[in-house]
């Protein structure tokens, strides 16, 4: 389960569920590049008969600090957004008292304008 809620000690629903980086950072790396290394794909069976189609490497300006590299909880109330990294392990079977207790610690989301 990645989607849950629950009721804070005051009475407010809040909605929490995991956040991974977007498929645009993973891609960063060149997949037909070796793991770990920047020569090109030499082991098993390459599957792809065409040569390279990307004419420059992908970039988007989504930027992700470096603390929510690995994903965090997104908390969200109304009017409320709060981020906690690193994932705690059993968060999407953790009790209310318990989300609640790692609501505390999460970290507010200031809105920016588009």
């Amino acid at each position: 389960m990645n989607y849950r809620t629950f009721l804070d000690s005051q009475g407010k629903r809040w909605e929490v569920w995991l956040v991974t980086p977007a498929a645009a950072e993973r891609r960063r790396a060149d997949r037909r590049a070796a793991a770990g290394s920047s020569e090109p794909f030499t082991g098993g069976v390459e599957r792809r008969q065409t040569p390279e189609r990307r004419r420059a490497p992908f970039h988007r300006s989504v930027a992700v600090a470096s603390e929510f590299s690995h994903g965090w909880l997104c908390f969200e109330s109304e009017g409320e957004k709060r981020r906690l990294a690193p994932v705690p392990g059993g968060w999407d079977e953790a009790g209310p008292d318990r989300l609640a207790t790692w609501l505390q610690a999460a970290k507010r989301v200031v809105k920016c304008a588009p």
